[in-house]
């Protein structure tokens, strides 16, 4: 056990006191330290720091860790082992809010990129003692500020046989109703998450989409609006109208950041966007995220690249959606400069991975750390992902977890 100098440990806040009290067999707890220092100074990434306490609260509601901020802004994480999975799953989560930052953004992992220590408190906690100490010296004057974060979701499925087909009178009208309707019905969210062995999911952030078999129900319940392709483009591109005027209005109440809206290139390219963009908090840009389909990007690969090019030179990123397994090796994330993709799993993907050798060739060409593999429906196409080291998911199996958890916490 090491002894602390009070005197040199004054500004802690209690975290020597914290592990001689309650950490007293040493082999069974760990210490995670964040440089958060390190990272740039800007709004959003102060932002991000300030409430990265979030990250860890489901570990600290259930008494497996304990967390403290520094003054020098770094953070500490005093873990349980049993909760590794847990810890590791946080941190995707974080490396993720924190990828704009030039240090973390071309590194695997927070480790790599120096953000992040891990210290088994067995053997190491004499240099915890010193880094922490060192870290108490200097306090910098940063003000803190604090911002709640919900995010939104995406997933539309359905199996139902319709009689008739979507046709332009019929569109117009869906149009003309839609443009001063009430809206919020329709709006729905789902988590994309962090997962990791057998961890619970960590909301990363989340999708706002249009429920299409709702609103389908609603306005024309006996019609397959999605049968005839070109009339449906038109559809979503009304769609998207309505939710930016939804975001830019705030009208949800907790559309704040870290969330992404499926979204048309031409949308993008339209006034309608540039009203939308115009009326949001610059600072709000960046944890934005734009998700446009496989097939809407390369029906026109030009206006893709100028749209795309707009958006993130004004702070959005951009996520690939609609991308199948088979699809995967066609596609090289880097030279399409996106910030993620979205893989839809299907039961045939492991097929794929079994038939295809150069399978592995494509996830790393794509990066981990960049696909979410979407509409999970059970733990096993978790277990498949995990194999292949992506940790991000979306589906019902993950908002099943969440739902399930989330009157206990």
């Amino acid at each position: 056990m090491v002894e602390y100098g009070q005197r040199e440990i004054k500004k802690e806040n209690g975290i020597f006191e914290y592990i001689n009290k309650f950490c007293t067999r040493r082999g069974d707890y760990k210490a995670l330290y964040l440089n958060l220092r390190m990272l740039q100074d800007t709004p959003y990434m102060q932002q991000n720091k300030n409430n990265m306490v979030d990250v860890f609260m489901p570990l600290i509601r259930k008494a497996m860790a304990k967390t403290f901020v520094l003054p020098n802004n770094d953070m500490l994480v005093i873990f349980n082992k049993k909760a590794q999975d847990e810890i590791d799953s946080c941190m995707v989560r974080i490396h993720f809010l924190l990828q704009d930052d030039a240090k973390v953004r071309d590194a695997d992992n927070l480790e790599t990129a120096g953000i992040a220590i891990f210290y088994d408190l067995a053997a190491e906690e004499a240099d915890l003692a010193k880094k922490v100490v060192a870290a108490c010296q200097k306090t910098p004057d940063r003000q803190k500020e604090q911002q709640e974060r919900q995010r939104f979701s995406f997933f539309n499925t359905s199996n139902r046989h319709f009689q008739r087909e979507l046709t332009t009178d019929m569109l117009a009208k869906v149009q003309k109703i839609i443009s001063v309707a009430d809206f919020s019905s329709f709006i729905r969210r789902q988590a994309i998450c962090a997962v990791i062995g057998k961890s619970f999911p960590q909301r990363v952030f989340e999708e706002v989409f249009v429920s299409i078999p709702d609103m389908r129900d609603s306005l024309l319940p006996e019609v397959e609006i999605t049968a005839n392709p070109w009339l449906f483009l038109a559809l979503t591109e009304t769609l998207d109208k309505r939710v930016l005027e939804i975001i830019s209005r705030h009208d949800d109440g907790a559309l704040i950041g870290n969330f992404s809206i499926n979204i048309n290139v031409s949308t993008i390219l339209s006034d309608d966007f540039l009203r939308f963009d115009d009326s949001i908090n610059g600072s709000m840009r960046q944890s934005i995220i734009l998700e446009l389909q496989l097939v809407d990007i390369f029906s026109d690969i030009r206006s893709f690249i100028l749209a795309k090019t707009f958006a993130k030179a004004r702070g959005y990123k951009i996520c690939i959606d609609g991308i199948t397994v088979d699809k995967l090796k066609y596609l090289n994330r880097t030279k399409l400069d996106c910030d993620l993709m979205k893989i839809v799993w299907h039961p045939s993907f492991v097929d794929v991975i079994n038939e295809d050798k150069h399978f592995m060739d494509y996830v790393n060409k794509a990066e981990r750390a960049k696909i979410i593999l979407c509409r999970i429906d059970d733990a096993n196409a978790v277990e498949v992902g995990n194999s292949l080291g992506i940790n991000l998911y979306q589906g019902r199996y993950i908002q099943r977890l969440l739902n399930a958890a989330s009157p206990k916490r």
